[in-house]
This record gives C-alpha cells, structure tokens and sequence, in this order.
C-alpha cells in the first residue's frame, strides 16, 4: 500500500474539504446535486481546488503501487444538466489521469486500490464491472471517486474524481464552457 495513495483518501477523508456537500443550503444530494444557494462559482472552485489535489496526490501513489507512471492528469469543468430549450444548466468539475503500470505491477492492476482506500478510512467502497473491466468506487465529501482497469486496453488504471453539479445562471454558461484545461502532473 502506497504512503501517498493512503495520506491522498486520508486528506480528502479527514480533512472536511470546504465548498462541497453541506447541510446548511449547499448542494443536495436530493435534487441531484445542485446548487440552492447561488453560490455556484464559489462551489465550483472548491470542487476544482479539491478535485485537482486528490488526483495530483492519488495518481502518484498509485502509480508507485504499480511501478508506472501519471499521464495525461488534467481537469475541466463540463456540462451535467441541460436547460430547456436549450443550454447548460448545471457544471461539474472533473479530473483525471491515466497511470500506466510497470513490470512489477500486479496482475490485478486494482488490487491496492481498495485497502488503500479503505485504510485511509473510506468504507462505502462499490466494486463494478465496467465493458471490459472493472472499477472501484467511492463517495467523499461530495467528491465521487473511482479507480478503473480494463486489461483488455491496456495495462493501465483510470483515475476520475468528480464535484458536485451545481446550477449557474444562463448568461454564465458561456464564461464556464470557455474555461481552460487544468494540467494537474
């Protein structure tokens, strides 16, 4: 098991990330996420900062368990929910890497990924099979996290951590969809 990978989960665990899921008007997981307070920008930024850092310390780690290395970590915001008649009425946040494994990674390039996770105190873990493989996944702090490998692409693992989807006003959609790339290596 991976310092990094553990002190990754156990910083997003233990560390009461800001700006995400609250009870005191944030998002709600019960409308799907979105934002009732009109707080959006705010939110969004958070979920940026703290997206960004879980998958700038969680790709390492993984990528020493499995004797590779990080490529392609990037994030940017997307659309996830339309507006009628037409538009984007909610952004999300996304950041990903790919972490190719070495000579000495296991067979099952997944396997540190659930006692990593799981001592780092993260205990609603969801294994699935995905076309072509399989993923680990879990939900933290508003962040939804998963790990996923399919062999028969490669030998390599997904990592993608997602925000939370929160409304913006309609004359904002154009501001959010023009928003840079995040290089996160």
């Amino acid at each position: 098991m991976s310092r990094a990978l553990t002190a990754a989960v156990a910083v997003l665990v233990l560390g009461g990330l800001t700006g995400c899921m609250d009870d005191e008007g944030g998002t709600d997981p019960g409308t799907g996420g979105t934002d009732r307070t009109g707080d959006h920008a705010a939110r969004l930024d958070a979920d940026r900062t703290a997206a960004g850092d879980v998958v700038r310390t969680l790709a390492p780690g993984l990528a020493a368990d499995l004797d590779g290395a990080v490529r392609n970590a990037a994030g940017s915001f997307r659309g996830c929910r339309e507006r009628t008649p037409e538009g984007i009425a909610a952004f999300e946040y996304v950041a990903t890497a790919r972490v190719d494994a070495g000579p000495a990674a296991p067979q099952d390039l997944l396997d540190p990924v659930p006692t990593s996770l799981q001592a780092a105190g993260t205990v609603d873990l969801a294994t699935s099979d995905v076309p072509g493989g399989r993923r680990v996944a879990t939900e933290s702090e508003g962040l939804a996290i998963s790990v996923t490998a399919r062999p028969d692409a490669g030998r390599f693992v997904l990592v993608q951590v997602i925000g939370g989807c929160h409304e913006v006003p309609a004359d904002e959609e154009d501001a959010w969809l023009d928003r840079e790339t995040d290089d996160l290596t």
